[in-house]
């Protein structure tokens, strides 16, 4: 297994989530956010590089999601511990990633292909990122806007991936 840029990144990822979530229990929501928003900058940079230099692996396609969802569900769990933001909001955002990560996990075992992300997901987890790296920074007001954005965008990605899985099975 050789490792190229993307997949690198992927791994810069994997190791910042114990970096934010230290300093978000230490209260430190700035610094957390700067590195949150890092790792939403890898996740950006691993798909383009991946993409446009033809470097698109088997493990990259397995990690980068898992990835996406360990980093999502680790700061949605830290959220609603805190209780920072409403709970209903990271609640309903933490059971929409455990779903695509279960459903992920099952069509694997089942030795089915992955779906790729569509792009209404990504836009979902992009507009996550932005939202969640918002409030860790600080941003008033709109790191709330976003937040309601986020959801029901969230919700019919799910849906549709759902829909999808169903298919491909």
């Amino acid at each position: 297994m050789r490792l190229n840029y993307p997949n690198t990144l992927t791994i810069v990822r994997l190791l910042l989530i114990p970096v934010y979530l230290y300093f978000f229990l230490k209260g430190e929501y700035i610094i957390s956010g700067i590195f949150f928003s890092i790792s939403g900058l890898t996740d950006f940079m691993d798909g383009y590089l991946a993409r446009k230099y033809n470097m698109v692996t088997d493990l990259g396609k397995i990690l980068d999601p898992l990835a996406d969802k360990l980093t999502l569900i680790s700061i949605l769990a830290v959220l609603i511990y805190t209780n920072l933001i409403p709970r209903v909001i990271s609640v309903t955002l933490l059971i929409r990633e455990l779903l695509v990560l279960l459903g992920s996990g099952i069509m694997y075992s089942m030795g089915k292909k992955l779906l790729s992300p569509t792009l209404l997901g990504k836009l979902s987890v992009f507009l996550l990122y932005v939202a969640i790296a918002a409030y860790l920074l600080n941003f008033q007001f709109i790191n709330m806007v976003l937040l309601y954005i986020v959801i029901p965008i969230n919700i019919i990605s799910a849906l549709d991936y759902i829909r999808n899985g169903f298919k491909k099975i």
